[in-house]
């Protein structure tokens, strides 16, 4: 039967979500890049523009002041009439000027396009105010006393007044630019809003869509995780199922093997045995060789029945099937003490339970193992066989005294086949054991169902 092979459509699955992976990584990376180019780009913005607006606002303020100081020096000029002080004031409302026409075109080298025109008008309201200003600069005093407030009052108070306001008005342009770049790293911010809150609803849905596929990634896991452990436990079924019709089988074989020994050879032998008899019974007087003869094959063939029922017995003991499992595990303690040399010793009542028959081959053939295995391996001097019966269960133990072992660095074949015929039971094994002090099997098996009842006793 042919399985189908999943593997390409998880790959393309793995292939999906790492594409979509290192995409939503990608977005967010990218949106973090954006955020703070953005943010680099609004500040940078708003630190060139307050500095161009604070250095173009100092550059006003030292113009204005120097041409008020100017017109000041010049307002005194004409109107001061002490002897010695028009030639002060002449020096220091020209030095003042000519400072406000430096900070003037220093401004109009650096100052923005769009207030050329006020900058142009302005500059020819100072060159009309100083042009009007420089022939009153060479007059005496009778000359100022006489048209000095007039050219004050009349020409330069008024042109004056129109500097100054154009003066204001650039400032005024000033703080419009100021606005207009505030303005725009409102937008700019405003447009990163716009952006990331873009890029965030795209990375939600691309994480919802993430998440739907590796949750159906997942859930065709999970789906194809618990086939196979459900097909597992089907193939674990069936191999339990398997290894106890093989035990079955092997346990009827040897009760088959057993009573063809015990049956038919063991019955070919003993007429053997009495065909011997009558023939030495037979012989003439006078043929000792003869009867020697017969006498050895006599003794042969005693010996080969001795052996096959020994043989059939260790097979499938006949006293399991007709007396019960507690004489069975009896005579199974002499004759492994009878080989062996070990004290084996059955501790149990003196009656047996009805078990069915898996139970008593069961039983048997765990304490046939565990003896064995201590007769081969542990080098113990007694071995203590115990099976108790109890409302919910049975309990068989099996300890001796010999050199013990490390149980989780030591699983032969025999072990495992004892755990597989308790669980075939639905039963539990155990080993406890250690270097130097002995070693006990524990088999729990669950009481076989309907009414403990007396089977006989021995």
């Amino acid at each position: 039967m042919g399985t189908h092979n999943p593997r390409p459509l998880l790959s393309g699955v793995r292939l999906v979500l790492l594409t979509g992976f290192l995409g939503l990584l990608a977005l967010l990376a990218f949106a973090g890049l954006y955020a703070l180019h953005s943010l680099k780009q609004v500040a940078e913005l708003e630190d060139r523009s307050t500095r161009q607006f604070i250095g173009r606002s100092d550059q006003l303020e030292s113009i204005r002041s120097h041409a008020y100081a100017a017109t000041s020096r010049i307002r005194d000029y004409l109107l001061d009439r002490e002897s010695s002080a028009p030639a002060l004031h002449r020096r220091q409302a020209m030095e003042a000027w000519d400072g406000a026409m430096a900070g003037m075109a220093k401004y109009q080298t650096s100052g923005p396009l769009n207030q050329l025109p006020v900058l142009r008008q302005l500059q020819r309201s100072l060159q009309s105010y100083w042009q009007t200003v420089t022939p009153a600069l060479e007059w005496n005093d009778a000359q100022r006393t006489r048209l000095g407030y007039d050219l004050l009052a009349e020409q330069l108070s008024p042109r004056r007044d129109e500097f100054l306001q154009l003066l204001d008005e650039v400032r005024r342009s000033n703080e419009v630019d100021l606005r207009a770049a505030t303005d725009q790293s409102a937008e700019l911010i405003q447009d990163l809003k716009n952006r990331l809150t873009s890029v965030v609803v795209v990375a939600l849905m691309l994480g919802v869509a993430l998440a739907g596929l590796t949750l159906i990634h997942f859930l065709r896991l999970e789906n194809a995780a618990r086939a196979r452990y459900e097909a597992s436990l089907e193939d674990r079924a069936q191999l339990e199922a398997l290894s106890a019709r093989l035990l079955e089988i092997q346990e009827e074989e040897r009760r088959r093997i057993a009573r063809e020994l015990h049956d038919e050879t063991g019955q070919s032998l003993s007429g053997m045995l009495v065909d011997l008899a009558n023939a030495a019974a037979a012989v003439p007087p006078g043929h000792p060789a003869l009867l020697e003869r017969l006498d050895s094959v006599k003794h042969l063939a005693e010996s080969t029945l001795s052996s096959i029922r020994n043989l059939s017995l260790l097979l499938r003991p006949s006293m399991l099937d007709d007396l019960g499992l507690i004489p069975a595990l009896r005579w199974q303690a002499r004759e492994t003490s009878r080989r062996t040399g070990m004290q084996v010793e059955v501790v149990a009542e003196d009656y047996d339970l009805v078990l069915p028959d898996d139970y008593r081959t069961t039983i048997y053939r765990l304490v046939q193992e565990a003896l064995h295995n201590a007769a081969r391996h542990s080098g113990a001097r007694t071995v203590s066989v115990m099976v108790r019966s109890e409302p919910d269960r049975l309990l068989v133990s099996v300890r001796d005294d010999g050199k013990g072992f490390v149980p989780k660095l030591t699983r032969g074949m025999g072990l495992l086949g004892m755990h597989e015929r308790a669980a075939h039971l639905n039963g539990r094994f155990q080993i406890e054991s250690e270097p130097g002090h002995g070693v006990t099997l524990t088999i729990e098996l669950p009481a076989p169902p309907g009414q403990p009842q007396i089977e006989g006793g021995t």
